[in-house]
């Protein structure tokens, strides 16, 4: 299963401020090939299709709006938040009866529900904790799938979390200077790195974040 994609188009196509070449109009592009290279990624022929749709978005939907863009399966989709239970948040695609959701914990990805390998549950607190201070330490996550049987398995994953240099996010309706910070984790089943760039105060503005294998990377952009 897939989220209904806003356009065909594929990974790269994120450059919703995109007017130019810079890299602080191209900044969920630069993330992605930054953790998938030496892969090829692919750029689209038309942005401003993103960016029509990003627009309407913004104009039409009160309240947080996201853009998630889906690695594998080469597909965009505008969401909304549609429920928050403490300091989780479940989005929806906008503008769409489609209940297959992502959930987040300040930013970072805690579960999924509808899609292939969904995500269960997640213990994320250690690496929250360094990320939305935006200092260096090591942390240990847990994430739980569903497998094709409908079994529930746990990864438990070592991480590394490097604090990096200062960059501009400029996306949607935001504008603010970013820190990134790199998480580069091991576990016995796969190795992954996930990326966030995170403000002044502790909120992740964009990530690219390992969900499964099914989709693989996963970027999440902050519209407002």
């Amino acid at each position: 299963m897939r989220f209904a994609p806003i356009a065909v188009l594929v990974i790269a196509g994120l450059s919703i401020a995109a007017c130019s070449n810079t890299r602080k109009d191209r900044p969920g592009l630069a993330m992605v090939q930054a953790l998938l290279k030496p892969k090829p990624v692919a750029v689209v022929s038309d942005p401003q299709q993103v960016s029509q749709a990003v627009s309407e978005a913004l104009n039409a939907i009160d309240g947080p709006l996201a853009l998630a863009t889906f690695e594998k399966t080469n597909n965009n989709v505008v969401l909304r938040e549609i429920a928050v239970n403490g300091s989780h948040r479940t989005w929806a695609s906008a503008g769409s009866a489609d209940r297959r959701s992502l959930t987040t914990r300040h930013g970072v990805l805690t579960a999924t529900r509808g899609l292939h390998q969904d995500l269960l549950s997640s213990d994320v607190s250690q690496t929250l904790a360094l990320v939305k201070a935006r200092r260096s330490g090591t942390a240990t996550r847990v994430q739980r799938y569903l497998d094709g049987e409908d079994l529930i398995y746990e990864v438990t994953a070592t991480c590394s979390i490097v604090r990096g240099g200062q960059t501009q996010v400029q996306v949607g309706r935001i504008n603010r200077t970013a820190t990134e910070m790199t998480e580069t984790c091991q576990s016995a089943e796969r190795n992954f790195t996930n990326l966030y760039r995170v403000d002044g105060s502790g909120r992740i503005l964009q990530s690219v974040q390992w969900l499964n294998d099914f989709y693989g990377t996963t970027v999440i952009q902050q519209l407002r």
